[in-house]
């Protein structure tokens, strides 16, 4: 029995790649309809050019009249003819053979965005799949050491139960965010002339007031600089929930003792919102997938109180909503500094 070719994770069953089939039976596609139109036009040509210079000869021959003149003009003829045909062949299986590897190259090229959805949606379920089984594991393994547990005072249980509540609170919040980013990521239309003009320094410091009491009881300082009113147009809510997971990103990696500090500035015709931490920082080979759903660098992997991976992927959804930038500066170790630019209202 052969041994079956695992596809995005699963195994298949089978070694046929569909994407190769796919490319394959679009490249025929291609080029099927390129030999009928070169059939035909070509038999177009060959007719037209035939007829004409039939036409062309044989009024040379009567003005002639000259019957071995005729004979050796038509001979001259037959000849053309012949090689015109051959002319016409000769670039037809060109013709055919550079559109047949064009075809194969457009083929590629029509199905790359496909391909990259189908594998973003694989990814994206196989982590959601994967966050979502870590809490309920959690919750099966301290209801199963409760049950063989002997507690006479129901202490255990009630401890299970806690236990069992903050893990069903954070499966609710993932799945809140999931909604969130299904709206944000493309299934909703935004309704820019709904927007309204907000200050984002003072829902800046309205953010980072209700995070306040979480950066305390980690023991990180949190700060927010934002003298002068910064008016920007925007939906209050979606910005709102924006600033939230990028300030609750920072909290959540910056170890006790550290801090995270929010600015806000006015440059230009742009109002730029800066949140920085002393945090664990993010890996070269990470930065560029941290805005991708569910994606978790080497280093967040380890934080135990870590989100499910998609505060980046709704901020940057949102800052897409308003036109908006979401640029990511980070040094392992040393922090990160997450620039949100905004036109200014």
């Amino acid at each position: 029995m052969s041994a079956s070719k695992p596809y995005a994770g699963r195994d298949t069953g089978s070694r046929v790649d569909p994407f190769a089939a796919a490319r394959l039976k679009l490249t025929f596609l291609y080029l099927a309809i390129i030999t009928a139109i070169v059939v035909v036009l070509s038999s177009f040509l060959y007719e037209f050019h035939a007829h004409d210079v039939s036409s062309l000869e044989h009024r040379r021959s009567v003005a002639r009249l000259s019957e071995d003149g005729r004979g050796d003009e038509r001979a001259g003829f037959g000849e053309y003819v012949e090689r015109l045909g051959r002319t016409i062949v000769l670039a037809d299986i060109v013709t055919v053979v550079v559109g047949g590897a064009l075809s194969w190259l457009l083929a590629a090229q029509t199905l790359r965005p496909i391909k990259e959805s189908v594998e973003g949606e694989q990814r994206f379920f196989a982590n959601a799949a994967h966050d979502l089984r870590t809490p309920l594991a959690v919750m099966r393994t301290e209801a199963e050491v409760a049950l063989r547990s002997r507690d006479p005072d129901g202490e255990a249980a009630r401890k299970v139960i806690a236990s069992s509540l903050e893990e069903i609170q954070r499966m609710a919040e993932m799945v809140e965010q999931m909604l969130s980013l299904a709206q944000t990521g493309g299934a909703r239309r935004v309704d820019r002339t709904a927007f309204r003009q907000l200050d984002i320094a003072e829902l800046a410091r309205e953010v980072t007031a209700r995070m306040a009491r979480r950066a305390e009881d980690r023991g990180v300082r949190l700060r927010v600089e934002a003298a002068e009113p910064s008016r920007v147009s925007g939906d209050r809510f979606s910005l709102e929930r924006c600033l939230s997971n990028v300030l609750e990103n920072a909290v959540c990696y910056t170890p006790a003792g550290g801090s995270v500090s929010v600015s806000v500035q006015r440059r230009g015709g742009r109002v730029l919102l800066r949140v920085t931490d002393t945090g664990i920082g993010i890996s070269a080979e990470d930065l560029p997938h941290v805005v991708e759903p569910f994606y978790r660098g080497s280093r967040a992997r380890g934080v135990h109180e870590g989100g499910a991976g998609l505060g980046l992927t709704i901020a940057r959804a949102a800052m897409d909503e308003h036109r908006g930038t979401l640029e990511i500066e980070s040094r392992p170790g040393e922090g990160t500094t997450i620039s949100l630019g905004f036109p200014a209202a």
